[in-house]
């Protein structure tokens, strides 16, 4: 394969997730999960934490929609290079107005999911959402000392 066409089959491997999401089918994307996939995500959250393919296939992916909205998905960016694809996603926050944005970043290899790190900026109406108490929206102001 000319590296091109690498890079468009990459790219078609990550879009199937999103794909698969939004058509409500996001168990369907663990036939690309290589065996010896590991995902990372913030620990912060519930499937946060480094995971290999079984926990992702058998718990992630049943339960990821129940608090992002694959629905109202949208690409921000995508770009992809040598077996990566970075992308940013725009991802609803199931039962709520609000939207976050994701930064995944996937590695794959002849069409197989080998890893992907996950990273959520500002994620306060999904942290809101799942319960989880936080300090992200607090500002810290720094004083000077008193002589």
């Amino acid at each position: 394969m000319t590296a091109q066409r690498d890079i468009d089959r990459d790219k078609s491997t990550v879009d199937a997730f999103y794909r698969l999401g939004a058509e409500g089918r996001l168990t369907d994307f663990a036939s690309y999960v290589h065996p010896d996939f590991k995902v990372t995500a913030p620990n912060y959250l519930p499937w946060g934490g480094t995971h290999l393919a079984a926990f992702f296939n058998g718990e992630i992916l049943p339960n990821l929609p129940k608090d992002l909205d694959f629905s109202r998905f949208s690409y921000g960016s995508v770009a992809a290079e040598a077996g990566r694809v970075a992308v940013l996603a725009n991802m609803g926050v199931t039962g709520a107005d609000a939207m976050i944005q994701i930064a995944d970043h996937w590695t794959v290899k002849d069409g197989s999911v080998m890893a992907l790190w996950v990273a959520y900026f500002e994620p306060q109406a999904l942290l809101d959402k799942l319960g989880i108490v936080h300090g992200l929206g607090r500002r810290v102001t720094q004083t000077e000392p008193q002589l």
